[in-house]
């Protein structure tokens, strides 16, 4: 057996030893065996089967000077290590998504002279890649699987033909409109805002698209009508108050639509804002009104820029339940792009300071942090660590 050469096997009995496997860092792990076990990751020959662990993108850079060759550093937190994938093409800002996705919005850096600002869709597992077209003043983005669109223009698996990312911008330049784009569109559809307030978040619930705004109301996204509009649904919550800088998120959790708000206080001494607590809130459909929840139960809600999705704690190994992961989340200023010269903002002007993230616990309303190893890591200059679901079927 120690001599056996398993590049030897049969490629169907390799594809059946990966379709056995749970997680994507066993997946990796195990393209990396021998150039055969490897042309299954490249054929994407992997039949994902649960949901995955988010994983934490720490920092990504450049090889060589080269802008089209880059790579990322991912933080495992199910296998407790870092992981390093290539990202094609660099980029100047990075944004994570719950499906699969990494948006990246940077420089062409090819022939032609000056500066083209592209957006891409990237899977780093998969390594499929989608252009998309430029919308300037783009505060969020955020991208969903739907099942709405041709699946011909994707090139996808036979099991994944009807699934296609829609990506959804909060743009404009008080971040009070809303844009829409699916790959293969020439142009971005702009969206018949009518929220007072501007949109803070926003997250698929039931196949429909729902946006918490500035004010906390909360108003549904009808993309797929005639004419692309905003419907309000329901006031804030009771005893409602928030400032502009206020950080909301909502996210599907068992068959409920949450909302968490989270609080912040700023440092005398450097102005940096640190998280201090959270309060969640549960809408009641029937009667169009938020509760609030003290205990998540089960529950794992992780929480960031343009980020949301919730785990069932007792499906993975060390996630603490009754908890809310949250990264580092005062970046939507480094966001917004200069429309005259279509770039992004110089560093100078992005907010700089400590970087804010951990893991709050709704039973003893407390913090801790992430322990992501002894050794320090590098940051992108406009991204700082972003939540990314990793999945092998976008």
């Amino acid at each position: 057996m120690a001599d056996m050469d398993w590049s030897q096997l049969p490629y169907d009995l390799i594809s059946t030893i990966a379709n056995r496997l749970n997680v994507v860092e066993d997946f990796l792990s195990f393209s990396g065996v021998c150039q055969s076990w490897r042309s299954v990751y490249w054929t994407k020959n992997w039949r994902q089967k649960c949901l995955q662990f988010p994983w934490l993108m720490l920092s990504s850079s450049s090889h060589g000077g080269n802008n089209n060759n880059a790579a990322a550093t991912f933080f495992s937190f199910l296998k407790k290590k870092r992981l390093q994938l290539s990202l094609v093409p660099q980029a100047r800002r990075w944004w994570g998504s719950a499906c699969g996705w990494l948006v990246s919005i940077g420089g062409g850096g090819g022939g032609g002279g000056g500066h083209q600002i592209q957006i891409h869709l990237l899977n780093p597992i998969t390594r499929l890649h989608i252009n998309l077209p430029y919308e300037c003043s783009i505060h969020k983005l955020f991208v969903f699987n739907t099942t709405s669109f041709p699946s011909d223009q994707m090139g996808g698996g036979d099991d994944d033909d009807d699934i296609v990312p829609l990506v959804v911008a909060i743009c404009g330049p008080r971040g009070s409109d809303l844009a829409f784009v699916r790959p293969g569109d020439d142009s971005w559809v702009m969206v018949a805002a009518a929220a007072a307030a501007a949109f803070k978040f926003l997250t698929l619930f039931q196949t429909h698209i729902f946006a918490i705004c500035e004010d906390g109301s909360l108003v549904m996204v009808e993309i797929e009508s005639v004419a692309p509009s905003v419907i309000h649904i329901a006031a804030p919550p009771n005893y409602y108050c928030w400032g502009r800088d206020g950080l909301l998120y909502l996210v599907e959790s068992l068959g409920d639509l949450l909302l968490i708000c989270r609080y912040e206080t700023r440092s005398i001494t450097d102005f940096c804002p640190q998280t201090v607590s959270f309060q969640v809130y549960k809408f009641d459909f029937g009667v169009k009104e938020w509760m609030e929840l003290d205990d998540l139960g089960d529950r794992a809600l992780f929480v960031g820029d343009h980020f949301s999705v919730s785990l069932s704690a007792s499906d993975f190994p060390n996630c603490k339940s009754n908890s809310i992961y949250f990264t580092h989340d005062r970046d939507s200023r480094m966001m917004v792009f200069d429309e005259q010269h279509q770039l992004p903002l110089p560093p100078q002007q992005q907010e700089e300071g400590r970087l804010d993230m951990g893991i709050y616990n709704m039973t003893g309303r407390s913090i801790e942090s992430f322990d992501l190893g002894d050794h320090d890591f590098p940051l992108h200059d406009a991204t700082p660590p972003i939540w990314f679901m990793p999945t092998g079927s976008s």
